[in-house]
């Protein structure tokens, strides 16, 4: 095990063991924007299919929770791949409109989160799709790539370019993470690491576990790769949060927004859940 690793597993031991309430209404806070958000940007991108199918007037479309199903036997290539690019591109325009969001707010509370959220599963969306690629080519961009016969030298090129361009804007992200914060939690080391693990670590690994069971049932196991693996991107700038130097400007002054619990948005996850559940019967147009 590396350092890594080894450093993450301390953090979370050590944010359990000094857990207190403030802390607990943290996890509560995040992680419900973690569900909420993950289960939204997943449907939208599968709306974004969904109408694709039916502007290219594909037969028998029809819209699950993680998937869409159409009889593309008369479609042309090009037909396929505009409804393969729809969801991705849906999951492109999401993360870059709330990200130009989060540029504008300039109160650090639970919607300014969400919308920090929103942006962080619309990039890995997108993004994600780009990584896998090479592996899957009967996923979205690997279906693209094989039917515009990319050779395999340029799909895995693909691939690196949309991590390393998902790197890059998951380290953008994390500021407006650590900006959730009071500017005295960001100043005084041993009140930013619990923070950072109550807002970040902990609701990372509830909501995989949460996401990765509203996924059931999958068509395919890639349906698995988003829910169990892709939101581990965040980690990716984990050090930044805990450690880099941020500018305390737009921070939360004095006290810290999320550290209350807000219903409303508890209110929300459950019509999203629900909403997601009877996506898994389907609706056909």
């Amino acid at each position: 095990m590396n350092n890594f690793y080894k450093k993450v597993i301390i953090e979370l031991g050590n944010t359990l063991l000094y857990m207190n309430r403030l802390h607990r209404n943290i996890i509560i806070n995040s992680s419900v924007l973690f569900i909420l958000t993950s289960i939204l940007v997943m449907t939208i991108h599968e709306f974004g299919h969904f109408v694709a199918a039916i502007m290219v007037h594909a037969k028998d479309v029809v819209m699950y929770h993680n998937y869409v199903s159409n009889s593309d036997n008369e479609l042309s290539v090009v037909n396929k791949i505009i409804i393969c690019a729809a969801g991705p591109m849906v999951s492109f325009g999401i993360g870059f409109l709330f990200h130009f969001i989060c540029s504008k707010l300039k109160v650090r509370n639970m919607f300014f989160l969400f919308n920090v959220y929103m942006s962080a599963f619309g990039y890995i969306s997108f993004f994600g799709y780009l990584m896998i690629a090479p592996i899957f080519t009967y996923g979205d961009t690997g279906y693209i790539c094989a039917a515009i016969h990319f050779p395999m030298w340029l799909t895995i090129a693909v691939a690196l370019v949309g991590m390393i361009m998902l790197y890059i804007v998951v380290c953008k992200l994390v500021k407006y993470f650590v900006e959730t914060a009071s500017q005295e939690t960001m100043i005084i080391i041993e009140l930013r690491h619990p923070f950072i693990n109550s807002l970040i670590l902990v609701p990372l690994l509830i909501g995989i576990t949460v996401t990765t069971l509203l996924n059931m049932p999958i068509p395919t196991f890639a349906s698995l790769i988003a829910p169990l693996f892709s939101p581990f991107a965040l980690m990716w700038a984990y050090g930044n949060a805990l450690n880099k130097n941020y500018s305390t400007v737009k921070m939360n002054k004095d006290v810290m927004p999320i550290d209350r619990l807000d219903y409303r948005w508890i209110m929300v996850l459950l019509f999203i859940v629900i909403l997601n559940r009877l996506l898994v019967a389907g609706i056909a147009l």
